[in-house]
């Protein structure tokens, strides 16, 4: 029944309309498990009074069949299931096989209720045992992996265990899982048996045996033997060649990648083919931005600075190492300044196509790596080009906001885009954002261009519904006379936040539009309030420098600020 539910658990959408497991799914399991729950618990109460006449393969399946859909049931006496087997089952120990010892201690490690007598009288029994012959190599895997997980000591276990395997003639009726599960929980309870460690090195460089390991398996083999600091070259050696020769590391995880540099790193065994590899994979498919790892980053990072150049990268591989970095918010400055070089020192940038231009600049930006060179070495080859008709929205937008962002003053680049868009039969491919960015980033670097800001403006204005703009984006747009008669002229202002307001006002400011009715209209919503308990002091400071900075006194608004900042501002 457990190993049923376990194959029907989950939402019942999971299933097709009237499949076998749909039906099992709603007489097993219901909805909110409620089935499942009322099922185990009427079979667990059933079994509590016939105990006493289970022998030790009906204790562990008991208990093994509640683990695995991880289910604890408790009885009405308080206490669990779990609790009564325990009773039951240490006086039996004896006379228990290998497979129930090994499922018994699993099980509860499983549901995360490790019984400290259970577990202290079963390594007693285990140790005690005059071999272990009769035990399974999933028997002693499980067993080990348990006491580990558990955090349960035990190094006369671990020392019983250890010895048997090195005195095994070869490690042929191991599965690799068990392999690296071994090791692994002998690392993880920092219980040291170099004869072991030795033991499976030699198992998996002789012969073709890494072929059968997969990708969590020679990650946490490796893992293992870097955690239990048993050094050994050839055997590090023989996994980095195994895996360079893969076609490429798509089976591998992002996590497995991970314990497997960080493996190497930490065993000093560098391997910069490996690594390549690894950061070729990592950099070919943006796969750093989805997975946050101090370690994965760092290590990537460190081959790429140690690399005597980076005349192996392509383009799109320059940009994807940035713009991974930049997006998963991992900062590396050597790293940025190693990239930044390498591209100045280029003769050209032929090669390099817009999305991979503007993906640079806008992870450099992003990352706050200052870098006038790259910038100036970027912003030239653009402005070289006989046209940017390979330049789809996005590269424009995310080009001049990277400059404006970075501080990078560069009137002729900004032309040469400004020139691009107004050649454009319409504005239509933009989205709002990248039109919102765009007028921004114009405003920012103080490159005033009134027939791109019109051309904008017409677009924006020109839309059957302005309400599918945002009032942060319209208030990034600065789309002047038209956009101002919008939002004097609507309701508008009342979707405005406080950071909307003083983001409007700000851009207008800053391009040098002056609109009275927009001022005049925003100060009289803000004197309709209540209060100003929303606005921050930058808010406040931004709204009374716009409104000096175009000259416009209101001194009703300004009263009422002043007031706002007297009473709440530290």
């Amino acid at each position: 029944l457990a190993k049923i539910v376990r194959e029907v658990d989950g939402p019942e959408k999971n299933f097709a309309q009237d499949s076998a497991k749909k039906i099992l799914h709603r007489i097993l399991v219901g909805q909110n498990l409620q089935r499942r729950e009322v099922l185990f618990q009427s079979l667990a109460a059933c079994a509590l009074p016939l105990l006493p006449k289970f022998d030790d393969r009906c204790l562990s399946n008991l208990t093994y069949a509640n683990a695995i859909i991880k289910m604890v049931p408790r009885l009405k006496d308080g206490r669990t299931l779990f609790d009564h087997v325990v009773e039951r089952s240490i006086p039996l120990l004896t006379k228990f096989e290998p497979q129930s010892l090994s499922n018994m201690v699993w099980a509860y490690e499983k549901v995360g209720a490790p019984n400290p007598a259970l577990f202290e009288e079963v390594a007693k029994e285990i140790v005690g045992r005059d071999h272990l012959g009769t035990f399974q190599s999933q028997n002693l895997s499980n067993i080990v992996l348990a006491y580990s997980k558990a955090g349960v000591k035990s190094s006369e276990l671990y020392d019983k265990v250890a010895n048997h395997i090195v005195g095994l003639g070869n490690l042929g009726a191991f599965r690799p899982q068990g392999i690296s599960n071994i090791v692994w929980a002998f690392a993880k309870a920092g219980e040291s048996h170099p004869r072991l460690f030795q033991k499976v090195s030699d198992h998996v460089i002789g012969g073709n045996n890494l072929d059968s390991f997969n990708n969590q398996d020679i990650s946490n083999t490796v893992w293992a033997f870097a955690e239990a600091g048993e050094s050994n070259p050839t055997f590090f050696q023989r996994v980095a060649d195994h895996m360079i020769r893969y076609n490429n590391l798509n089976s591998f995880n992002l996590q497995a990648l991970s314990n497997t540099l960080w493996a190497f790193a930490k065993a000093e065994e560098p391997n910069p083919m490996l690594f390549q590899k690894v950061a070729d994979h990592i950099i070919r498919f943006n796969n750093l931005h989805s997975f946050k790892s101090q370690e994965l980053s760092n290590t990537v990072a460190h081959h790429i600075i140690e690399l005597n150049n980076l005349s192996s990268f392509k383009p799109q591989e320059l940009s994807n190492t940035v713009w991974a970095f930049a997006k998963a918010e991992e900062l590396n400055p050597r790293l940025f300044q190693k990239l930044a070089h390498h591209i100045i020192e280029l003769n050209n940038l032929n090669s390099f196509k817009s999305q991979e231009l503007s993906n640079t600049v806008w992870a450099f930006s992003s990352a706050g790596e200052s870098s006038p060179g790259l910038f100036q070495k970027v912003a030239n080859h653009i402005i070289e080009l006989n046209n940017l008709n390979s330049f789809i929205p996005q590269h424009c937008s995310n080009t001049v906001w990277a400059f404006a962002t970075a501080g990078e003053s560069n009137p002729r680049l900004f032309q040469k885009i400004a020139d691009h868009i107004i050649g454009l039969n319409n504005l239509s491919s933009f989205k709002p954002q990248e039109l919102s960015n765009t007028v921004w980033a114009f405003a920012k670097a103080e490159e005033s261009n009134p027939m791109l800001f019109q051309k904008i403006a017409d677009q924006i204005i020109g839309l059957n519904d302005l309400n599918s703009f945002k009032s942060q984006a319209l208030s990034n747009t600065v789309l002047f006379q038209k956009v101002a008669n919008y939002i004097t002229g609507s309701n508008s202002l009342n979707s405005f936040n406080p950071q909307g307001l003083a983001n409007t006002l700000w851009a207008f400011a800053t391009a040098g539009e002056s609109h009275p009715q927009l001022y005049h209209g925003v100060a009289d919503h803000i004197l309709s309030l209540d209060n100003m308990s929303s606005f921050s002091s930058k808010n406040c400071s931004q709204i009374l420098w716009a409104y000096s900075s175009v000259g416009i006194v209101h001194s009703a608004l300004f009263k009422k600020v002043h007031n706002h900042v007297e009473a709440n501002v530290d």
